[in-house]
């Protein structure tokens, strides 16, 4: 059987990874394609991404369109979202794979490089180099019977190579979203989406409106307003400059809440008075509705918010998968919903939406063929032992060791642990991913350390 497998991220390679260890090089064939240079993934450093490119969305209904940022500088490749110096928000012991710990000496919430020094060894302790094809990237995926034909392309040109099963692990981090919004194109000031910051000095005497209140939006906010921060060029000089009265670093810091009735869910509350001088710097606003003519921004419940210089979107991705756009079976079971689904924004310009249709119960195999997969899909997960989890079950799958995946409740909310209890059925997926995911931490335990992240810097 040969498996191909998109991506040489964590998630990528963990499942050459879990391949190779159940199956064996007799039993199986890995073929790994990467479009960088090295693996990692979204945890390598792009000092610089470039311009970012605000394709604003088509139509301004923000519950069914959405607009997106790009790479205009990287036709080919796409720029690693991180910062340098960014730390995790998770601590190190849940975060690594299953009997691969981190190093003795890493913190409890390891650095970007230090993550990423985690996933080249773990490739080479396994000797999964050899198994991936870098600087190569798939363009279109065609079924072919019950095999997959993929297109790809590197320094020599265009290939073609059929595979037995297809592992989609390229991330979740590929398009940029930006919220639908009426106008933006009124906007003065500059845009960029999360994805491009890099350090908060380049703000230096600008009014900066930050969107979004989960976890690179309150970094960067902390940053801008010179809460605790990370090593990078002149950080000592702007931390200081921070604590003076008034701050001579000159920014002022706007956060927009999508709902104002919630606390962040990482990070202290502005809007508290316990909270530390620099969180209280920040100034919590309403969502953006609306730009005036003269480039004002208007605000949900009719405030205006004028001359504000930049705009950051920390507003999170969509999940783009392009070799997909055409062909059977993705016709009839089409992976981006179509406009007007509930609860789904898609930009359909470059085939991407904020979920994908057409998933079993457990957002792991595709419905139209069960020899496609994609990793990583839910939210709110520890990513690592969870790609893990989902490879060694794919791979079964795939080899016949163990049946498909049964149905789960999915009339239950996704984060009530007991939606993850399969139906009774006589198989060995029973309880499958809650035994495991549930056993490691408990959801009360994770709510607790993930909580006292920002208290400990």
């Amino acid at each position: 059987m040969r498996i191909g497998v998109i991506g040489a991220g964590s998630a990528g390679l963990c499942m050459a990874q879990q391949a190779l260890e159940i199956a064996g090089d007799d039993q199986v064939e890995v073929v790994v394609f990467e479009q960088n240079a090295q693996v990692g993934g979204l945890w390598r450093y792009w000092p610089d991404p470039g311009p970012c490119e605000i394709h604003a969305a088509k139509g301004h209904d923000s519950t069914v369109r959405a607009g997106y940022a790009d790479w205009p500088d990287f036709a080919e490749l796409v720029p690693s979202a991180m910062y340098d110096g960014l730390r995790t928000n998770i601590p190190s012991d849940l975060m690594a794979y299953r009997d691969d710990p981190f190093k003795s000496d890493t913190p409890l919430f390891p650095s970007r490089a230090q993550v990423n020094e985690y996933l080249e060894a773990f490739a080479n302790r396994y000797g999964l180099h050899k198994h991936i094809r870098f600087e190569t990237k798939v363009t279109s995926v065609e079924r072919m019977r019950n095999a997959w034909l993929l297109t790809y392309k590197d320094a020599n040109g265009e290939h073609l190579m059929s595979v037995d099963a297809l592992v989609c692990a390229q991330g979740r981090c590929n398009a940029p979203f930006i919220p639908a919004i009426p106008h933006l194109d009124r906007f003065r000031g500059q845009q960029l989406h999360s994805a491009w910051y890099r350090t908060p000095t380049e703000f230096r005497d600008q009014r900066v409106l930050v969107v979004g209140n989960s976890s690179s939006a309150c970094d960067i906010t902390r940053e801008l307003t010179g809460g605790s921060v990370r090593n990078f060029p002149g950080s000592d000089d702007w931390q200081a400059e921070s604590k003076q009265q008034p701050p001579k670093t000159n920014v002022k810091v706007f956060q927009a809440y999508h709902n104002l009735d919630e606390s962040p869910a990482m990070d202290y509350d502005p809007r508290d008075a316990d909270a530390p001088d620099w969180c209280r710097r920040i100034h919590v606003v309403d969502t953006i509705a609306d730009v005036d003519k003269d480039g004002t921004l208007l605000l949900r419940k009719g405030d205006r918010l004028p001359q504000i210089d930049t705009i950051i979107w920390a507003t999170g991705f969509l999940i783009q998968v392009p070799f997909t756009s055409s062909g059977e079976p993705f016709i009839s079971y089409p992976l981006v919903p179509p406009l007007g689904t509930t609860g789904v924004r898609v930009a359909p310009e470059i085939h991407a939406a904020s979920v994908l249709d057409n998933m079993d119960d457990w957002l792991l195999f595709y419905k139209g063929a069960p020899n496609l997969v994609f990793l990583g899909l839910p939210n709110r997960i520890v990513p690592f032992p969870f790609a893990q989890l989902q490879s060694r079950a794919a791979v079964n799958v795939f080899l016949g060791r163990i049946p498909p995946l049964p149905p789960v409740r999915n009339t239950l909310p996704l984060n009530d642990p007991n939606r993850w209890v399969s139906q009774p059925a006589e198989n060995a997926a029973k309880h499958l991913w809650r035994d495991w995911t549930m056993g490691a931490a408990s959801e009360k335990d994770a709510t607790t350390r993930r909580k006292a992240i920002y208290r400990k810097q």
